[in-house]
């Protein structure tokens, strides 16, 4: 990896996780996505841009609520993401653009949207304070900001973060969780939002089994660790894992609480 730019690797490790990314363990993208579009009160004739997003979580739903008279646009750094966004929204029978983009340099006049939307893309950033300054500067005044992140864990797989504790690797995906009321508001403030409202809403999802849930660790930004070590390592992880889900199926099943927050915040 040594000379490989960090936003480059981060957008190899999606461009491998894209077949599989929210096509494992229920897609809980789509159900945050449609939340986080509801939560940023999406009307017919928005302009809207949706920043890192993925393979359309958010996008799709954004489109369907601007209609025929708004735009939507995404963007996502992984070209692979963005073709498969392109892709979901032509399935839906919606209009919109997707293109490669960098967060942290939107290559967007100022003031061009009515609203803008990053679904759990904050945590990747190495500057999210000149991303979300970048968000700000694309909106119009009084345009309203939407993000969200991931809130606590749930309890029940605290036994996950001792299995990866000690793995020394060169690189990992995420750079600051914001997984708090207080960072979360204290970065969109900082850039100058105001009107800063954080809500935690919770979905549940339940893995089939022991193989859905390595198929899970492969789909998302964990795989950018994983691909780091050797396989042996990789399946030792697998191994060592296979106790602790046998136990949560014996005693009740393999159910996930996954606990997101959503902010929404006002441009000046």
């Amino acid at each position: 990896m040594d000379g490989v730019a960090e936003g480059e690797w981060l957008a190899g490790v999606f461009d491998r996780a894209a077949a599989t990314y929210d096509e494992v363990a229920g897609g809980y993208h789509r159900h945050f996505g449609e939340r986080l579009v509801e939560r940023a009160g999406v009307q017919e004739g928005h302009r809207l841009l949706d920043v890192a997003c993925g393979r359309g979580a958010a996008l799709v739903p954004a489109a369907r609520a601007v209609g025929t008279t708004g735009s939507v646009q995404g963007g996502d750094l992984s070209p692979a993401m963005a073709e498969l966004a392109r892709e979901a929204l032509q399935a839906a029978g919606l209009m919109g653009t997707v293109e490669v983009q960098d967060a942290q340099d939107l290559g967007v006049d100022a003031g061009s949207f009515d609203r803008v939307l990053c679904a759990f893309g904050l945590f990747f950033l190495p500057r999210p304070a000149v991303a979300v300054s970048g968000f700000r500067r694309a909106l119009r005044p009084r345009g309203l900001l939407a993000v969200s992140t991931w809130g606590e864990e749930d309890p029940r797989w605290a036994w996950e973060d001792e299995l990866l504790a000690d793995l020394d690797v060169e690189r990992r995906a995420i750079v600051e969780p914001f997984d708090d009321d207080a960072s979360l508001r204290s970065l969109l403030e900082g850039a100058g939002f105001t009107d800063v409202e954080v809500t935690a809403e919770q979905h549940d999802v339940v893995l089939a089994d022991a193989d859905e849930w390595w198929a899970w660790k492969w789909s998302y930004s964990l795989r950018g660790l994983l691909e780091q070590l050797p396989s042996e390592r990789a399946e030792q992880i697998r191994r060592d894992a296979q106790p602790h889900l046998d136990r949560m199926r014996a005693s009740g099943g393999l159910g996930l609480t996954l606990t997101a927050l959503i902010a929404t915040a006002v441009a000046p």
